[in-house]
């Protein structure tokens, strides 16, 4: 494709750049690393809904039972198997004048925001028809998540070639992921109340003093525009620099031979599905919890008025809330911690820490809230570090992956472990439910006992198994900071040969 007008200063302007940003030793702007984050803020507008609010949406808002939601979790996973990897190898085959992976967030940033708002809304059919469209908008949002994310998060291996820059990459990313995660924590529920806030729609309830299927649909059409606008400026504002060897021809079964032989790969792949399983039961039965066992959930802790907008921000959405902020303050701390330790142990140690403190909700007084916000915000802390150090190896393993097998598969590399997440979080949302279905959890059934007790373990012991499992895989991570050091230096001297 060519550049109109003058395509000789174009280029000129193109190489000086990149002189400029080799001398730096491959360090990213503060611009290029904030529009990179804004990226991730849009990715968690959908994936911090589905942790935290689809599960209770789907059995108490939208209406249908926790056994028929769970499988449709589960299901829905088998087009992934398909789907995540051809992602990945059309990312790596795609050329254009603004690189390989920038243009899907281009191309597909209006259907994600579309389908985020799609996915919530409550269609007045019949019970087998809502169970469709229930399955059709999951699978279709999960498509545009996918064709967003596997792009984006190749996005760090291409955008510097240096692994520390990476990490503070990661840093910013997850920062700014975390902004996104407070959108919906801190506001889903209070919009939700505000938006739906009309006697007249048929799913109004008196009892609430708003309608759950209007305020939650509304809400996610809000958020839906923000994503798109966000992934524009992600766009716009950064820029793909590492380039596959010369002549690079490969097919997609060699491709994936290549992945299968890859260990660091497998270890990340398997270690991120039981992170992600216990993600997405822990946080799914956060509301069901406050809900629940608590019991008081919906009690509002304090209000926001402005003129006619109000504002209430119940228990649920505060706890949610300052364990948000207490992610946030280990995105910082992160960054003290990169540079005493190697990553691999750090995040092993991160593991057993959220193993300890996840566990002892089963144990804390249900209604001391200001304990339970403590304990919350030291969890917090630990989770919201994980991930940095985690995606970071995301990166590293494409390195690895090119250093080993002289190929440059960044997309499928990246499209495997997206893969794995959205594995976990399918495998999570249905043993979240399954679970508590098999607990005798029925929407407006009395609360037993046994259901009591049940959500408690799925808000605690059974998460901190499924973490304590993802550290001991993390124990088999086979690359340490030396040998990225190799890697970086045998891959700079590579491409001077070539």
């Amino acid at each position: 494709m060519k550049d109109d007008k003058n395509p000789n200063l174009k280029v000129s302007a193109s190489v000086a750049a990149d002189s400029a940003f080799n001398q730096l030793g491959g360090k990213l702007s503060i611009v290029e690393k904030v529009g990179y984050g804004f990226g991730d803020t849009a990715s968690n507008i959908l994936y911090q809904a589905w942790s935290f609010f689809l599960m209770i949406f789907y059995t108490d808002v939208f209406g249908i039972s926790a056994k028929v939601a769970s499988f449709m979790f589960l299901i829905t996973r088998f087009w992934d198997m398909i789907n995540d990897p051809i992602m990945g190898m059309m990312a790596d085959r795609t050329n254009t004048r603004w690189g390989k992976f920038r243009p899907y967030l281009l191309w597909m940033a209006v259907p994600y925001g579309v389908l985020a708002f799609a996915m919530f809304i409550t269609p007045a059919w019949s019970q087998n028809m809502k169970i469709v469209y229930a399955y059709v908008t999951y699978i279709l949002a999960t498509m545009a998540y996918t064709a967003i994310n596997i792009p984006y998060s190749s996005m760090m291996a291409v955008m510097t070639p240096n692994p520390k820059e990476r990490t503070t990459l990661a840093q910013y990313r997850f920062f700014f992921a975390f902004i996104g995660m407070l959108l919906i924590t801190t506001f889903t529920r209070p919009l939700a109340k505000l938006f739906g806030a009309n006697p007249s729609h048929p799913g109004y309830n008196a009892e609430l003093g708003y309608s759950q299927a209007l305020g939650f649909q509304t809400t996610m059409g809000v958020f839906g525009g923000i994503a798109i606008v966000l992934l524009l400026i992600t766009f716009l504002t950064t820029r793909e620099r590492v380039n596959p060897p010369k002549g690079q021809k490969s097919s997609f079964r060699s491709d994936l031979k290549d992945v299968a032989r890859n260990i660091p790969w497998i270890v990340i792949f398997a270690a991120c599905i039981f992170w992600l399983i216990h993600n997405m039961i822990r946080n799914g039965m956060v509301a069901y919890y406050f809900d629940y066992v608590n019991g008081e959930g919906g009690k509002t802790l304090w209000t926001f008025a402005l003129g006619a907008l109000r504002l209430d921000f119940d228990q649920t959405t505060v706890f949610l809330t300052i364990g948000t902020f207490g992610m946030m303050a280990g995105v910082l701390l992160s960054t003290l911690i990169k540079k005493r330790f190697d990553r691999k142990a750090v995040i092993i140690f991160l593991s057993l820490a959220s193993v300890v403190i996840n566990a002892a909700f089963y144990w804390l007084p249900k209604d001391d809230f200001v304990l339970l916000g403590i304990v919350n915000v030291i969890w917090s802390i630990v989770a919201g570090a994980m991930p940095v150090f985690l995606f970071s190896m995301f990166a590293d393993v494409a390195d690895f992956h090119e250093w080993k097998f002289r190929q440059r598969a960044t997309g499928l590399v990246t499209a495997g472990i997206m893969f794995a997440i959205k594995m976990g979080v399918a495998v999570g949302g249905f043993l979240g439910l399954y679970i508590l279905g098999r607990y005798g959890y029925i929407k407006d059934e009395p609360i037993t006992p046994e259901m009591v007790d049940g959500i408690k373990l799925l808000f605690s012991i059974i998460p901190a198994g499924f973490i304590l499992v993802c550290g001991i895989v993390l124990f088999f991570y086979p690359v340490n900071e030396k040998l990225l050091a190799t890697i970086e230096v045998d891959l700079k001297e590579r491409k001077k040969s070539e």
